[in-house]
Order: structure tokens, then C-alpha cells, then sequence
């Protein structure tokens, strides 16, 4: 075989072992997908900057208001378990998304919940991290949630 063919030989192996990488990190994040909120490794990149992740039913949508330049929707959430933090009992909880209105998160629905509480926690409650859409928590969730909260957290920059 020349140089010119064996340059070749190699550079069509590596594109077909990234091609083939890829989509198997393209299965990966599709089977994330389907499990809900859990997408584009949002639990590994988010966990970190989170105070508190937390299983929680939501019991009522209190308002819509603009919370310093950004329009949310604010729940009372009846904290079920939590993965990281300390919360309990019913908080506020502020959700929409970066882009158009929010589905409005369901009564009686429990989600799981990656905060950072605002500047004025007892009035503003706790943002939502993740501005995306938002399905009830199953066990898929759940596990990925687990293993992104046993990173390190990174403080505020």
C-alpha cells in the first residue's frame, strides 16, 4: 500500500470513530430526553451551581410576576425528599422559560426541582435553575439527578 492510500485508510478510520462516538453519545442523550427534564448533560453542568435539588409535589401556582427583569411563574412546592440542601415543608418556587410562557406545572404533579435561592428568598422563594420543560420525576430522572449532585458544587461567579 503507497503513503497516499495509507494517509487515506487512516483519516477514513478516524472519521468513522468519531462518527461512531457520536452517536453513541447521541443514544445517551436521546434516552435522557425521553426521561423528561434530564437533557444535554443539564444535571452534570447544573448540580454544581445548585443550593438545593429536591423532589417536590406542587400544591398551587400563586402568580405570574417579573422578578428582577424576568417574567416567572411562582408555585408553592411541598418538599418530598431532597438530594441537596436542607429545605422542607412547602417553599416558593419561580419557573418559566427563556423563550414564550411555560406549560403551567401541574397540581398534585411532583417534579424535580434544581434551585438557587434569590437575593430575597422569603418573598422571591427559590429560582429554578432550568428553564425547559418540566415532566413529572421517574426513576430515570431520579438516578441521573443522584450521581450529578455527588459533584462538587463550584461557588457563585
Amino acid at each position: 500500500m503507497n503513503k497516499k492510500a495509507m494517509i487515506l485508510a487512516a483519516g477514513a478510520l478516524a472519521a468513522a470513530a468519531l462518527v461512531l462516538g457520536g452517536w453513541f453519545e447521541y443514544q445517551h442523550l436521546e434516552g435522557q430526553v425521553s426521561s423528561g427534564t434530564v437533557l444535554r448533560g443539564y444535571p452534570a453542568t447544573t448540580a454544581p451551581h445548585t443550593e438545593n435539588v429536591f423532589t417536590g409535589r406542587v400544591t398551587e401556582f400563586e402568580e405570574k410576576r417579573d422578578i428582577k427583569g424576568w417574567t416567572q411563574d411562582v408555585y408553592r412546592v411541598e418538599v418530598i425528599s431532597t438530594l441537596r440542601g436542607n429545605l422542607r415543608g412547602t417553599v416558593r418556587v419561580t419557573y418559566g422559560l427563556d423563550e414564550g410562557s411555560p406549560d403551567r406545572l401541574a397540581d398534585g404533579s411532583t417534579y424535580i426541582f434544581a434551585t438557587h435561592a434569590w437575593t430575597d428568598a422569603t418573598n422571591d422563594g427559590h429560582a429554578q435553575l432550568y428553564q425547559g420543560e418540566m415532566k413529572p420525576v421517574d426513576d430515570a430522572q431520579l438516578a441521573v439527578w443522584k450521581k450529578a449532585v455527588a459533584l462538587p458544587t463550584k461557588p457563585d461567579q
